[in-house]
């Protein structure tokens, strides 16, 4: 009777595989030919072809394992491409093609195999549908991916109207959408003008569309638009299409309309799903008021919301004040003041991820006292930004008013016991254990497991710091630090081995 091993049973080789990177993954598979039997399908599984495009004898050895391949390039050898069927592909992410001459012949090529993958479910790709001859073959292209739920279109060159109407009615099926399309309406002729109006109607007689996240990218919503005929009469009447959306994502609003009328929809319960808001930015800060005016309808409140501006006061309490039980995730694409940033960490208690940039005022002798209640969070992302000479540097830490500050940041970080993930900006300079020793205070988070401060180049990090890690935080795996000396990364690996020490932050 043949000899069974733990790796036979299909549940655990995947548990296992899991932990492994794509490097221990190949170790594994050169291991023998048994272990190249066991390792080979998930080395496969998920394949980069940004690093490397494998010819094609090796795509036909390999198809059977392949499911995911991201980066491939609309230029590939005739005989690579035609292997594109023969794979039982689920994601297949085509590089971005933008600006390449004469890219509209590969894609004319590409686009029929397309229709022969029938598991294929996730597609992102860039298109010239500038070009008739791609459009026509596009939209017959889509009309045959029967299984696809997840379609990320991005196009370099104007497009017509009549052809966003016919990919938004081929679109209705699907799960997942973004949109990424020019917006050339200086020199937009009346004709097109009125062809786009005319979206507007169809799109407003479609039937319900089953999308869960929508997305419309910067080059959709441009601040640079005086004339926004997309955000109009394309996005506009979406949102009453959608009542299934669960996220929704925006590059820009222009319009003060736009959010007049995502208000009257959340309003009348027509995104009743909705849980998880991004906006790039906003065109004039008075929309940050009409904005969360809007997101207050949410019944249930939001889960997570990117933020683009600096929050005035009535955004904070509003904030406060409709999600305080529901938001778990919490990103500003901006700086926000230690005083604003103290408000909210008391004010969201159940928080699990928060980002963003906090102003620490040398001048200011306004030092908060509040305590954070975010005691389950995760991740936290603080990038401290000096205000009064700019940017402070090391020496800074030790004037009076700064230090107090920063002395109350690192006594509330330190009492947030469930965080996995702390990532700290390219000012915190004073972490050694022989100056400030801020990095003492951390010693309660036992549930760390990254700690990144690859903004920093930390040459001064050394073995003190090292061992202090190791015996503080039993469960970190990796540390981010710019220019960590070789001691630094000796010490961490030979006392814990499963330790990685990066130079590129953690994302």
């Amino acid at each position: 009777m043949e000899k069974t091993t733990p790796f036979d049973i299909p549940l655990l080789i995947n548990e296992i595989c899991q932990y492994l990177s794509r490097k221990d993954l190949t170790r594994c598979v050169l291991v023998s030919k048994t272990w190249a039997a066991w390792f080979t399908p998930t080395l496969w599984r998920d394949l980069d072809c940004g690093r490397v495009i494998p010819d094609a004898l090796t795509f036909s050895g390999q198809r059977e394992h392949i499911r995911v391949m991201r980066g491939f390039p609309m230029w590939i050898s005739r005989t690579t491409r035609e292997l594109l069927p023969s794979l039982h592909l689920q994601r297949l992410e085509f590089r971005d093609s933008s600006g390449i001459p004469n890219t509209h012949r590969a894609e004319i090529r590409v686009l029929p195999l397309l229709e022969r993958i029938p598991t294929l479910q996730h597609l992102q790709i860039s298109l010239s549908l500038g070009h008739d001859n791609v459009c026509q073959q596009w939209i017959q292209t889509l009309a045959g991916l029967s299984r696809l739920e997840s379609l990320s279109l991005k196009c370099d060159e104007f497009v017509d109207g009549k052809v966003i109407q016919d990919i938004l009615r081929l679109c209705h099926r699907l799960e997942r959408l973004s949109l990424d399309i020019p917006k050339d309406e200086y020199d937009m002729e009346e004709e097109n003008r009125q062809e786009y109006r005319d979206t507007k109607t169809v799109i407003e007689r479609m039937p319900e569309m089953r999308l869960r996240e929508l997305s419309f990218p910067s080059g959709v919503l441009s601040f640079d638009s005086n004339i926004p005929i997309v955000e109009e009469n394309i996005f506009q009447p979406l949102l009453g299409r959608c009542p299934r959306m669960e996220k929704l994502d925006l590059g820009w609003i222009n319009q003060e309309s736009t959010l007049q009328h995502l208000s009257k929809v959340l309003k009348n319960n027509k995104l009743p799903r909705l849980r998880h808001f991004i906006i790039g930015r906003l065109r004039e800060s008075h929309f940050q008021e009409a904005l969360v005016e809007a997101l207050s309808h949410v019944e249930c409140g939001i889960e997570s919301l990117v933020f683009p501006d600096e929050p005035r006061d009535s955004v904070i309490q509003s904030l406060i004040q409709h999600h305080s039980r529901s938001l778990t995730t919490l990103n500003f694409n901006c700086s926000i003041s230690l005083c604003e940033f103290s408000t909210l960490m008391a004010g969201l208690p159940n928080l699990r991820s928060f980002r963003s940039t906090i102003k620490v005022d040398r001048y200011s002798r306004d030092i908060p006292d509040k305590h954070w209640e975010c005691h389950e969070l995760r991740i936290l992302r603080l990038d401290l930004y000096g205000l009064g000479d700019g940017i402070f540097d090391g020496s800074t830490w030790g004037e009076p008013t700064t230090k107090r500050q920063l002395d109350y940041v690192f006594s509330e970080v330190a009492k947030l016991t469930s965080l996995q993930v702390l990532i700290l900006g390219d000012n915190v300079k004073d972490l050694y254990l022989n100056r400030h020793k801020y990095l003492t205070q951390l010693a309660n988070l036992k549930q760390l497991k990254v700690f990144d401060l690859a903004k920093i180049s930390h040459k001064a990090f050394g073995k003190q710091e090292a061992l202090w890690m190791v015996k503080n935080w039993p469960k970190l795996l990796q540390v981010y630090a710019r220019n960590a000396p070789v001691t630094f990364k000796e010490i961490l690996q030979e006392k814990r081995p499963l330790i990685e020490v990066l130079n590129q932050g953690y994302r």
